[in-house]
């Protein structure tokens, strides 16, 4: 906990992580906004539901419980992972606003009536934001998979958001909250808005990783640790070799010539006769 804390203090003390932070918040209201006029059009411009090889045979069931508080769920679970660590933030805030800017876009461009489903119980601001004719392409789907491919440095994470994008494409198609095509179109599209998200923010990317590279580097020099005693690692061997072979070399001298065993006649002193 100290830690975050100190964490915390360093990064919001420094105006760049600050403003970048501002920025990501701002992008993402505005994305917002763009993803909840585009839904608001959509809906009211749908036209007629149409068939899916999927849907026409299997379903619907009632899944309304985890299309729902399921969602909920993983947004607290992620909410959580970035408060743990705030270098995590400004990329999260701008890659989530660029998901939902793109996804704005799809839906404004399809008004495809959803395929008929149990109508979902009065509560006007959950039926605003879980009903309607955003289809194409599907954000329940989407959006765990760019957590995933977010953390994929992280194995355990990465597994989590897999698969919790297979559950909530299981749940849409189950339900028939979403046709077939939308939750295959979700994972090629989000894939492709994080490529786009890396190489629009690098920093904040590098960033986002800053702190879990460090703790496998740490982990990865502590391997070494033998039950006879401490060895050192490959990375620390590897590196002093490389200093040593980019270091240059004095020349070395000649060596002198070794002396004679038989002095020359001419060098030899004459011998008392």
């Amino acid at each position: 906990m100290e830690a975050a804390l100190s964490q915390y203090r360093t990064l919001f003390g420094t105006r760049l992580f600050v403003r970048s932070v501002v920025q990501g918040a701002a992008f993402l209201a505005a994305s917002t906004i763009a993803i909840f006029a585009a839904v608001t059009y959509a809906t009211v411009n749908a036209s007629n539901h149409v068939t899916d090889i999927v849907l026409s045979n299997v379903g619907p069931f009632n899944m309304r419980f985890a299309f729902v508080y399921g969602t909920f769920t993983v947004f607290f679970v992620f909410a959580g992972l970035l408060a743990l660590k705030p270098n995590r933030l400004p990329f999260a805030l701008k890659s989530m606003a660029l998901f939902l800017l793109v996804r704005a876009v799809f839906v404004s461009l399809t008004h495809i009536a959803p395929a008929p489903i149990e109508p979902p119980k009065p509560a006007p601001f959950l039926n605003s934001i879980f009903y309607g004719s955003d289809l194409f392409f599907s954000g329940h789907t989407g959006l765990p998979f760019l957590a995933a491919l977010a953390f994929w440095h992280i194995p355990a994470l990465r597994l989590f958001f897999l698969a919790t994008t297979a559950f909530f494409g299981a749940t849409v198609l189950l339900g028939h909250y979403h046709y077939s095509i939308d939750v295959l179109a979700a994972l090629f599209i989000t894939y492709g808005v994080f490529q786009m998200a890396c190489w629009l923010f690098p920093r904040d990317y590098a960033l986002f990783r800053s702190s879990d590279l460090m703790v496998r580097r740490i982990k990865q020099d502590t391997a070494g640790e033998t039950e006879g005693g401490r060895k050192k690692p490959v990375r620390r061997r590897l590196g002093k070799w490389v200093a040593r072979a980019k270091k240059p070399r004095t020349p070395v001298p000649a060596p002198a010539p070794p002396p004679t065993l038989v002095e020359p006649m001419a060098l030899r002193a004459p011998e008392n006769r």
